[in-house]
């Protein structure tokens, strides 16, 4: 019969039990952060482009995140 909890080892010595699903969410939770990090980042990349260029008028990309 086949579990959904597997066993590791874990790097504090220890034994890890941690579910396949747990493993999973929590990669797609960090993909996801770093989709957002990312998507700052090009964002503010595009602002500084558009003001460099003197084309920000045509659209301006709104990013509350921005720290300077």
């Amino acid at each position: 019969m086949e579990s959904d909890v597997e066993s590791e080892w874990s790097g504090l010595g220890g034994k890890a039990t941690r579910g396949w699903k747990q493993e999973v969410s929590l990669a797609l939770e960090d993909i996801k952060g770093l989709l957002r990090e990312q998507n700052d980042y090009l964002q503010r990349i595009a602002q500084g482009l558009d003001r460099g260029l003197g084309a920000g008028s045509e659209e301006e990309v709104e990013d509350s995140t921005i720290r300077e």
